[in-house]
């Protein structure tokens, strides 16, 4: 942008005066000042982040919730609708008694029952909607440590992969920036969601498609 300015006489002006590019010794000036910029920026930047993880460490960071979770005012409850209660509970329910996250939707197909969903963008966004369940959707839900009444943030992160496009990945408990048990209601206990995650592994592990 200096380069240009200075081809085209164009000066530039901030509140300590007016400066012309082509001019060496303006152009030092308002390299440092750009420099010093960047500088403010980052702490500016780094200082934010700081605060947000801080607030999540004590668990008052607002979250999205998963769908069977909703705020009521600063506190995080189970969602008053209790059809919407009963299918998350059928979901723990039926992996409990098949085991595998295939066999519960296929279960929730045979019967003909659909999956809650809060609708994440557009005019309708946080509207619910009952979609049919699929297969990722029921292990992002048996995943969700928030069911298991843990309050937690930073569970994943973005990934540049080889090809150059950016990947959403899982992060392993130990590299998550916040983790609160019992932080409030949930659908199963914290015992459970582990014997859960555990299963979920081991049938991963099976099928060559380990998740940490």
């Amino acid at each position: 942008l200096l380069e240009i300015c200075a081809l085209s006489d164009t000066l530039i002006l901030d509140e300590d005066g007016v400066y012309d590019p082509a001019h060496f010794n303006d152009r030092l000036l308002l390299g440092l000042k750009g420099t010093m910029s960047e500088a403010e920026l980052h702490v500016m930047r780094a200082r934010l982040r700081g605060g947000i993880l801080n607030k999540a460490r004590r668990g008052e960071l607002r979250c999205r919730l998963p769908v069977g979770l909703v705020y009521d005012g600063a506190r995080v409850v189970l969602d008053p609708d209790t059809q919407v209660q009963e299918s998350v509970r059928l979901l723990f329910q039926t992996f409990a008694r098949i085991g595998t996250a295939s066999a519960t939707v296929k279960y929730f197909r045979q019967q003909g029952l659909l999956f809650p969903t809060r609708v994440a963008a557009g005019a309708r966004k946080g509207e619910l909607s009952w979609v049919p369940l699929s297969v990722s959707r029921a292990a992002d839900a048996l995943h969700n440590p928030w069911y298991a009444g843990a309050y937690v943030y930073g569970r994943s992160r973005w990934r540049k992969q080889a090809d150059g496009h950016m990947r959403h990945e899982p992060l392993p408990k130990a590299e998550w920036h916040a983790l609160i048990k019992d932080a409030h209601p949930g659908y199963i206990s914290w015992e459970e969601h582990e014997r859960i995650e555990q299963r979920l592994k081991e049938s991963a592990k099976a099928l060559g498609l380990e998740r940490r």
